[in-house]
C-alpha cells in the first residue's frame, strides 16, 4: 500500500483537527463559515485519501491471494513431476513415463513433453489412422508423435523403472 496515501489521510485529520481548536478564537460569523469551508474541504481530502488507501490494499491483497495460488500451483508440479521419467519408447519419440514406482494405482501412461516443460501433466491418447499407423495425441497443446513403423495392435504403453 502507499505510504503517502496513508501520510495524507493523517495529516488531513491533523489539519482537521487543528481547524476545530481554532475555532474557539473565532470572533465573527463570516470567520466562522470560512473555517467551516476549509474545515469540510480538509474531512473531504482526508476521506478521499483514505479511501484510495482501501483500495490500494483490496488491490494488494489480491495480488497476494493471486500470488499464493501460482506458489501452491508451482509446489504442486513440483511433486508431480518427479513421478514421471523422460523415456524413448520407440525410435525417434520421446514422452514422459509414469514412473513404477511412483504409479499409485494409476495404469501406466505417457504425458506430453512440451505440455510438461509448460508446468501441466497432459496424458497422450493413442489413435488408429488410416493404414494402421499408430499416433499418440497431447489434447491440450495437440504435439502428436508417430512412432516409427506401421503397427495396427498398438505400441504396449509401459512403466519406467
Amino acid at each position: 500500500m502507499d505510504m503517502t496515501l496513508i501520510q495524507s489521510t493523517i495529516s488531513g485529520l491533523k489539519i482537521a483537527s487543528d481547524i476545530a481548536k481554532s475555532f474557539l478564537e473565532l470572533k465573527s460569523i463570516s470567520e466562522i463559515q470560512g473555517k467551516v469551508v476549509e474545515l469540510q474541504s480538509t474531512i473531504l481530502s482526508a476521506q478521499s485519501s483514505a479511501l484510495s488507501a482501501n483500495a490500494a490494499q483490496a488491490t494488494m491483497i489480491e495480488a497476494i491471494r493471486t500470488l499464493k495460488e501460482e506458489i501452491a500451483r508451482i509446489k504442486a508440479w513440483k511433486r508431480e513431476k518427479q513421478r514421471y521419467q523422460l523415456t524413448s519408447p520407440w525410435q525417434g519419440s520421446v514422452v514422459y513415463a509414469l514412473k513404477k514406482s511412483m504409479c499409485e494405482s494409476e495404469p501406466p501412461h505417457y504425458i506430453c513433453t512440451n505440455c510438461y516443460e509448460d508446468g501441466r501433466k497432459s496424458i497422450l491418447t493413442s489413435q488408429k489412422k488410416d493404414g494402421g499407423f499408430i499416433v499418440f495425441l497431447c489434447p491440450f497443446c495437440k504435439c502428436q508423435i508417430q512412432p516409427l513403423g506401421r503397427h495396427s495392435l498398438g505400441y504396449p504403453i509401459k512403466y519406467v523403472e
